[in-house]
């Protein structure tokens, strides 16, 4: 059975939606005519756009960063649907906004969900000065476009605790 367009963004929705609140956002009332999730996490605010159109250009991208600087969000989650444009790509680079992509199909499945994709956490504050001391920048790495520090919105140079199914606890660092 093939799914449609209509379920695919219902999807990714829900995914966005959990996703904003395992980053530890409270959600604002959807919009039901645009597919766009709000969320506040302190001062901070996000928003996310479902783009409509089967390539994202640099017009469409004009045209939400109206929006986001409209009404002040800081950071900004687009989803598209097939492809983004060279052009667009590059005004993203240069922009200084804070905008994350992602396409329709790598919301079509929670990657944390997984059965083989144990927890992954940012270590506490305590763990963070012992490992300094302790690994001498000599621990293991997590790349920043892994899945799951794209979708826990990992930054470089935070050490992320994951704890196995078998309980144990190994440490990366996001490079």
């Amino acid at each position: 059975m093939k799914t449609t367009l209509v379920e695919k963004r219902i999807q990714a929705c829900r995914i966005l939606r959990k996703m904003l609140i395992d980053r530890e956002y409270t959600l604002e009332e959807d919009s039901k005519e645009d597919f766009s999730i709000r969320g506040y996490k302190g001062p901070s605010k996000i928003i996310t756009f479902l783009s409509e159109e089967s390539k994202l250009t640099i017009h469409i991208i004009k045209e939400y960063i109206s929006i986001i600087t409209k009404e002040k969000y800081d950071k900004c989650i687009i989803v598209y649907q097939d492809s983004v444009t060279s052009s667009a790509k590059k005004s993203l680079e240069i922009m200084e906004y804070n905008i994350e992509l992602f396409s329709l199909g790598e919301l079509q499945l929670n990657i944390t969900e997984h059965r083989l994709v144990p927890l992954h956490e940012r270590a506490s504050k305590e763990e963070k000065e012992y490992l300094e001391k302790t690994s001498k920048g000599r621990l293991p790495f997590i790349l920043l476009t892994d899945p799951v520090c794209r979708y826990y919105y990992f930054q470089r140079g935070e050490y992320i605790r994951i704890t196995r199914a078998d309980k144990s606890v190994i440490y990366r660092v996001v490079k």
